[in-house]
């Protein structure tokens, strides 16, 4: 450490560099009590010694317990949540989606930075931030103490972080694997050292990889300098990218029948039929990322039709088929025939768009470019399943290419990437109680929970109402009661449901029925 001090010194002075010696301290890290760090000196003066160091952020303790770092990052993290509790109360305030961008925009990144890092801590270190996560869960959904998590987890789509964390392990492992130089990629692939009985990353990288064993057996092609993007290169000048269609956003939720209008004016305004060669391409995935297709559909100005299927791999992305099936249809045009001056592929790919205009699909770019030299080639974005003809077509054969044999083929790191966190992902099934307000928001989860104001839960769970009994003498005071059968809001009742209505469209019904739950409730006075 002398020596390498001493060449780090020497070298600041040939360059005139300043080194704050205040701020430079030595620590030995060990599990030791009896070891003792020497004296380090930087040129006459000691360094200080210190038991812990913060290194980007990353706070390392001597005995690597990690416990400092978690106790900084709570602490950030419980600053940020004072902001969501500015935010709302349980009938004012913003709405869920809201306090859940606030979340993961603003607490959860300081619960996970360099979370692989730190993955082998102790559980109650890493429980003392999952429960920052329950308390935001709580300031989302307005839900009383006693509500279970997974509950919350559920309604508002929040993954554990343990889960997280387990995603972000197995991703890092993956890279490891993937740089074949790297140090860390011999010990991920070999075996763990067990002399010390204390988990590190390895082992609970290892842990994983038993878990998905089934999913993740799937050849990697390690990473290389082709991996490395080129801004210099793959210039697509020649090549017009268009991702919009005239008055209709992305990702906005228009109506079918008013996409499909658009689209198909704007390819007759923009791509007369007379005088371009329409090129539409799709590509499918099973569960986006198994058993992949690719259909293409070419109509030349001539009348002439030309189709093509084809499977992509057994473990394929929607991403890799949708290029595969770009890449196809260019070959098929250089092998062609007919007579082309001007060619337009149409895509409902906007991933494959962007990561082209990002030089992050050089192949493609490459293919592009060569058929630009003598075409007039571009790239329009188009709305999936809106019924504009040839894309429904191109989406058919692409099915049919995904139930061909698949060929065995090795995904690359960004497709294991997908592969990881489509297995990973929770799946949040559509429900209207996001389109509430903040107050209905609340009373909806109080009474679907059951963990709510009412007699039954405060007598049986907290003991603060003296009989779980409602106050019409009938039976316990329930959710399911009090919008089914309590006598005393027989005549509410009636007005908003005139008609048998079962319990469960009341609370997971579309949103008129929701509204019309919160709104009985309110209208009886009933405190949930």
């Amino acid at each position: 450490m002398q020596e390498a001090i001493d060449k780090l010194t020497a070298w600041a002075e040939d360059w005139c560099v300043m080194i704050n010696k205040e701020k430079s301290s030595t620590t030995l890290f060990t599990l030791s009590s009896k070891q003792k760090a020497g004296t380090v000196r930087m040129g006459d003066t000691p360094m200080t010694e210190a038991d812990e160091t913060t290194y980007l952020g990353v706070t390392f303790d001597k005995r690597q317990t990690w416990k400092p770092h978690l106790m900084k990052a709570e602490g950030r993290a419980r600053r940020k949540l004072a902001m969501m509790r500015k935010l709302a109360g349980t009938t004012w305030g913003a709405n869920e989606h809201i306090l859940k961008t606030v979340y993961q925009g603003t607490v959860r990144p300081q619960l996970e930075y360099s979370s692989p890092t730190w993955s082998s801590t102790a559980k109650s270190n890493r429980q003392a931030l999952d429960k920052i996560q329950n308390q935001a869960l709580r300031i989302m959904t307005g839900a009383t103490k006693s509500t279970p998590i997974a509950f919350m987890e559920k309604i508002t789509g929040i993954q554990p972080l343990q889960e997280r964390r387990d995603v972000k392990i197995l991703l890092q492992t993956e890279k490891y694997k993937c740089l074949t130089d790297h140090p860390m990629s011999a010990r991920v692939k070999g075996y763990t050292k067990n002399r010390i009985k204390r988990s590190s990353f390895v082992h609970e990288a290892k842990k994983l990889d038993k878990a998905y064993a089934t999913d993740l057996t799937i050849p990697t092609t390690p990473l290389g300098q082709e991996d490395i993007i080129d801004p210099l290169q793959n210039d697509l000048s020649n090549v017009a990218v268009r991702s919009s269609v005239p008055h209709l956003q992305p990702g906005k939720q228009e109506d079918e029948h008013i996409r499909k209008s658009l689209t198909l004016a704007m390819i007759d305004d923009e791509y007369p039929r007379e005088a371009w060669t329409y090129v539409y391409t799709d590509g499918s995935a099973t569960r986006a990322v198994i058993n992949g297709g690719a259909g293409i559909v070419i109509l030349y100005p001539s009348g002439k039709r030309e189709t093509h299927h084809a499977a992509t791999g057994t473990h394929c992305s929607n991403y890799r088929a949708e290029t595969l099936a770009l890449m196809k249809a260019v070959s098929m045009i250089e092998d062609s025939t007919e007579d082309v001056n001007s060619i337009v592929f149409f895509t409902d790919a906007m991933s494959v768009l962007e990561a082209l205009t990002n030089n992050k699909v050089p192949q493609l770019a490459n293919a592009l470019q060569r058929i630009s030299t003598n075409l007039n080639v571009t790239l329009q974005w188009i709305p999936a399943h809106c019924g504009v003809a040839g894309n429904e077509d191109a989406d058919q054969l692409a099915k049919q290419g995904a139930q061909l044999d698949q060929p065995p083929v090795q995904v690359s790191y960004k497709e294991k990437v997908t592969i990881i966190k489509s297995l990973t992902r929770p799946r949040q099934e559509a429900d209207a109680y996001h389109l509430l307000s903040r107050a209905e928001q609340v009373i909806m989860v109080r009474l679907r929970s059951g963990h709510n104001r009412l007699n039954a839960h405060m007598h049986k769970k907290y003991r603060l109402a003296p009989s779980p009994t409602c106050p019409c003498g009938t039976e316990d005071q329930t959710a399911e009661h009090i919008l089914q059968r309590c006598k005393r809001h027989d005549q509410e009742r009636a007005t908003k449901w005139p008609q048998d209505t079962t319990l469960h469209q009341k609370l997971y019904g579309d949103v008129d029925d929701l509204r019309r739950t919160t709104s009985f409730i309110e209208e009886t006075g009933v405190i949930v």
